[in-house]
């Protein structure tokens, strides 16, 4: 009898520890990668006016467009959590959406606006990423999105002298240095192609200018044109439910499309196919050694596939001693989009490479990525993958 309090006790304990347990088992999972919608302007700064044909604002069909597209994620992507600048008519200043990036640890952040020009035939849409302009439209494009700035109370004093029409400003920006800059060039090119290819649009490619809210933001950030509002037809279709739907839907398919890519290279390739025996459950290769390693001479002999590790990318070439190469003199350089990329290793499969990655990373090139090449050629690791993985015959 005096025992039954003690395992009385030893139940109530089990109890808490099956409680905790299945709670743990039920709760929602970590995110794996977390996005920033930004909508330009808002509230008191509506942004360009379109034709004045009708009561367009920039910042209307922004908000229109970003909540589409996070809801385009929501519904199928719930992995990833999306996280607004803003959800309705107001005004978060240039500094607040990076603010809401930055602390949010974001993996990406997307910014949503129209263009403008006083020519009624300019048409298209564009996107940009951080660094320096290098034509005088992408600089008038810069200057005239931060000129949001001046919409905000004390704009002098919260910019540190950040002057949105002075182009000076913006040689010093874009001496940012900003590891995610291929990331960037990479997701603006998918952009651009679902624009071009999906909605029929007018491609003004990607470029590179000094916006704020993508220079300084700590992420992969890219700032998309939608088209231009003083354009009537472009602000026709820009007005439209359809019109809207459309570019949404393309912005979502080029998030999606590099996400998954972005995901499949950054997890170790799968362990080579096993088969169980019919005699035992006790799985064996299904290959014997010879047999693939004449699989593996005929793969080379095909195709002279490698696979390297991105540590960076500069517009200039880097001297040996420079600090981005952390003293690794072995690094090679290709040039791709105009930039120098610098890479490390030349491994013969995938999953060398992956390790040789981690290891980078933890050795302070946290933005380490995987990059595969046929011969001097870089290509997508999609291709890669087919190429070193032939289907049997």
């Amino acid at each position: 009898m005096k025992q039954r309090p003690k395992v009385a006790k030893q139940r109530v304990i089990a109890g808490c520890i099956a409680l905790v347990t299945l709670c743990a088992a039920f709760a929602p999972a970590k995110p794996s990668l977390t996005v920033v919608l930004d909508a330009g302007h808002g509230g008191k700064d509506p942004g360009n006016l379109g034709t004045g044909r009708y009561n367009t604002t920039e910042k209307d069909v922004t908000l229109d467009v970003t909540l589409r597209i996070g809801q385009y994620i929501e519904e199928n992507l719930p992995e990833v959590d999306v996280i607004y600048t803003r959800k309705d008519d107001s005004f978060p200043g240039l500094r607040d959406r990076v603010r809401i990036a930055n602390e949010a640890q974001a993996d990406l952040f997307i910014s949503i606006h129209c263009d403008a020009f006083d020519n009624a035939g300019a048409r298209g849409a564009g996107t940009y990423v951080m660094g320096m302009h290098k034509s005088e439209e992408s600089l008038r494009v810069a200057m005239r999105e931060n000129a949001s700035m001046f919409s905000e109370d004390g704009y002098e004093r919260n910019y540190d002298g950040f002057d949105p029409n002075d182009p000076d400003t913006y040689i010093a920006l874009s001496l940012r240095q900003n590891v995610n800059l291929d990331a960037s060039l990479t997701l603006g090119a998918a952009i651009q192609s679902q624009f071009r290819e999906r909605v029929g649009r007018k491609d003004r490619g990607v470029k590179q200018a000094g916006f704020y809210v993508i220079s300084y933001t700590t992420m992969p950030s890219a700032l998309v044109e939608l088209g231009f509002l003083t354009n009537p037809d472009e602000e026709d279709f820009l007005r439209s439910e359809s019109g809207k739907a459309y570019m949404a839907s393309a912005v979502y398919r080029a998030f999606r499309d590099t996400y998954l890519a972005a995901r499949a290279e950054d997890i170790p390739p799968p362990p080579p196919p096993v088969a169980l025996s019919p005699e035992s459950d006790t799985p064996e290769s299904s290959e014997d050694p010879a047999q693939q390693a004449a699989k593996d001479a005929f793969m080379d002999l095909s195709h002279d596939v490698w696979f390297g590790v991105q540590i960076c990318t500069v517009r200039e070439p880097l001297t040996p001693d420079s600090p981005e190469l952390r003293g690794r003199t072995d690094a090679k350089a290709y040039i791709r989009h105009g930039m120098h990329k610098y890479i490390l290793g030349h491994h013969h499969t995938r999953e060398a490479a992956h390790e040789a990655k981690v290891a980078l990373r933890a050795d302070g090139f946290e933005g380490a990525f995987v990059v595969a090449f046929d011969g001097e050629d870089q290509i997508p690791m999609s291709q890669a993958r087919g190429m070193t993985n032939p289907q049997s015959p």
